[in-house]
């Protein structure tokens, strides 16, 4: 009978660096959608499916809008605004501030197929509703593709 000789002790040092590499790695494989904004304030959004159109619904109160800008592009709608900085008046001074304020840019990463050139954008009562009309699906359909004869030379 052999005996095998005793594996070293594996120090607490490589077993942090393991789990490190392993945190690397996973962030690295993180979806688009899953990152933090890089903005001051990111507003609050809400996405429904209906039978004939996709709803997206975002909080932007006190925001009018010449402030906001709604752009469709490359399968994501993408939401930029800015909400301006309140001043104390003369001789006042702010007791609390807990509304953000700064530039945002929002994306929603949509896998539906869209019409963009028929969307609708409405603000009322600090929510903004864009309404997305959906294609008809395309997958599953079946298209033949024609084979040409090459001619011999």
């Amino acid at each position: 009978m052999t005996r095998r000789p005793a594996r070293p002790p594996v120090s607490a040092l490589a077993l942090l660096q393991q789990e490190v590499n392993d945190l690397f790695q996973r962030i690295s494989t993180l979806d688009r959608s899953d990152r933090l904004p890089c903005t001051e304030w990111s507003p609050a959004v809400d996405v429904f499916e209906s039978r004939d159109r996709l709803l997206v619904v975002i909080e932007v109160p006190g925001l009018p809008p010449e402030s906001l800008r709604v752009v469709f592009r490359e399968r994501e709608l993408v939401l930029t605004g800015e909400r301006r900085a309140r001043r104390a008046g003369a001789g006042s001074s702010f007791l609390c501030l807990e509304r953000p304020h700064g530039r945002f840019e929002r994306a929603i990463p949509l896998d539906l197929p869209v019409d963009a050139a028929r969307a609708r954008a409405t603000l009322a009562g600090g929510i903004l509703t864009v309404r997305l009309p959906l294609l008809r699906e395309r997958r599953g359909r079946e298209t033949a593709v024609p084979i040409e004869r090459e001619s011999p030379e």
